[in-house]
């Protein structure tokens, strides 16, 4: 792997020395076979924007971490390919959320998506990277298991809900099967082949006994994440589904102007330098099909202002009366628009799945709006919608980017890390041990830091000063429940650890102390 410098080894000799974690036994041993049942199931929906291509690259590095049960393409009210004959977008569909053009009705096609470009991606780039991805985690899926992923959904105009499709047909498959896992479908494009998919069910049994049963099914296993860009889930979901779950996500990945208006502490990860060395240069086809601005990179049907691959300028002064151009420098991160959408299902040892209010890499979920996501930024000191995890999601980005063009003992690797106890009961004022276990596949050193994320928790009292951990930088440590908590309040209590490798990689463990009513005394 390539090892940490030197003029930051003096940096963190301190922070290590002062570690109770142990340098590890030198492993370098790939990660076992999971059972993909037990992964999170998702499926794709795009409609292959530009931005939507990075997103779709990055996901493929993820392929060992999730388990995508389809990547199906979509249109939206910026790409769709027409039918062929002519129709025009008003004809086929009345209700138009278009605004980029005058006349969006009379449009036969629009900034067509260039179907066959995910199957492309995955025969070649991607077959090419994985003969070495499968070297660094043997759980990523063969090439040829991801193009039976790969669907044609509702791609002929925008908000087209008419037909039945091929991508249709397999999100309602997946919707009515037998698979308990929570379904979590994103919408990287417009939301209409899952309004279909959804509509085709209703349609279905909504005039038989079977409904009830099967609209409960629905709502308690579908999780939407992201449902814009058209206006299907208003017209045909909303009043025919009132109960299923619209999730959000408090902070997420970066979009188009990352490298300009990035938190200090990490804008510079989004810039060329750092975007040249770690992931558009010497990391094979796969990464560098990945699109940066002023790359040269062409996409075909794509109108001129957005070929950013040629023009590394945003104008969208036409959509945003007043809005200045940003100019941007050759190879500055270009966006991944949609990859907040899959970025919290990523497993880095968070369990914001398990409870949406505990947090995940993309922050805590709201469902349907039901709780307020804001949280405080320790850079700036503001509250607002600040990624705290952004530079470990970064590195990861950069260990997965080496790990298309090297061996297993050429690379990094993430810690491994967990606690002994997950879930503990104390009543306010009880002194509990936080005991985590952390480490290291490559033999790194490990570097670790106990933390109580306020906003995840439910705590009553108002003494924040005494949400700390003793001795943080400790596995081994403790906390004192406040004296002030209430029973039914939670403290949120995160590990995290790092190697000291380049790309430093980061992995986390979460505890949750619950607070329980306090033991009567005893009588005299």
């Amino acid at each position: 792997m390539r090892k940490i410098t030197a003029r930051l080894i003096g940096l963190l000799t301190a922070a290590v020395v002062a570690s109770a974690s142990p340098a590890c036994a030198f492993a370098q041993e790939a990660p076992a076979l999971k059972d993909r049942s037990q992964m999170t199931r998702t499926i794709v929906t795009t409609d292959l924007e530009c931005d939507d291509m990075n997103s779709m690259i990055h996901l493929l590095l993820y392929m060992n971490e999730l388990d995508v049960a389809g990547i199906v393409y979509t249109s939206s009210q910026f790409h769709f390919v027409g039918d062929g004959q002519g129709t025009t977008q008003g004809e086929a569909n009345p209700s138009i959320a278009n605004y980029e053009v005058a006349d969006p009705a009379s449009l036969t096609e629009y900034r067509p998506q260039p179907i066959g470009w995910i199957e492309e991606l995955v025969s070649d780039e991607y077959a090419e990277a994985y003969e070495f991805l499968v070297q660094n985690d043997p759980n990523y899926q063969t090439p040829e298991e991801i193009l039976g992923l790969i669907k044609i959904g509702n791609v002929e105009f925008e908000g087209d809900v008419r037909f039945d499709t091929e991508g249709s047909d397999f999100i309602k498959a997946c919707i009515l099967d037998d698979d308990e896992r929570t379904l979590y479908i994103q919408a990287w494009g417009g939301f209409n082949t899952t309004a279909r998919a959804l509509m085709s069910i209703a349609e279905e049994y909504k005039d038989t006994d079977e409904w009830e049963a099967i609209y409960q099914k629905v709502c308690d296993k579908v999780a939407i994440i992201a449902h814009g860009q058209d206006n299907t889930y208003e017209d045909h979901i909303k009043d025919l589904y009132p109960d299923l779950k619209c999730l959000s996500f408090g902070s997420g990945y970066a979009a188009f102007f990352a490298a300009k208006n990035s938190p200090a502490n990490y804008i510079d990860m989004f810039k060329a330098d750092w975007m040249k060395e770690n992931i558009e240069f010497d990391h094979g086809r796969l990464m560098n099909a990945y699109i940066l601005m002023g790359d040269g990179t062409y996409l075909e049907g794509e109108v001129e202002s957005s070929q950013f691959g040629l023009n590394p300028v945003i104008d969208w002064s036409a959509l945003i009366p007043g809005l200045e151009p940003f100019y941007f420098d050759q190879y500055d991160f270009l966006g991944e628009g949609d990859s907040s959408t899959y970025m919290g299902l990523i497993p880095f040892g968070l369990r914001g799945l398990e409870d949406y209010n505990y947090g995940t890499i993309a922050g805590r979920i709201a469902v349907n709006g039901d709780r307020d996501l804001s949280e405080y930024n320790y850079i700036s000191g503001n509250v607002g919608s600040f990624n705290r995890y952004m530079v470990a999601y970064q590195n990861d980005f950069a260990a997965r980017a080496d790990w298309c063009v090297s061996a297993y003992e050429d690379c990094n690797h993430q810690p491994i890390v967990s606690a002994a106890a997950l879930d503990i009961e104390a009543a306010p004022g009880a002194v509990v041990t936080l005991e985590g276990i952390a480490s290291d596949p490559d033999g790194d050193d490990l570097i670790t830091n106990w933390r109580v994320y306020r906003e995840g928790s439910v705590y009553s009292g108002a003494i924040e000063s005494d949400l700390r951990v003793w001795y943080p930088e400790r596995l081994t440590t403790e906390f004192t429940v406040p004296q002030d908590a209430v029973p039914g309040d939670y403290i949120n209590i995160i590990l995290e650890a790092s190697d000291n490798a380049v790309p430093q990689l980061t992995r986390y463990a979460q505890v949750i102390v619950h607070v329980i009513e306090a033991p009567e005394a005893p009588a005299e």
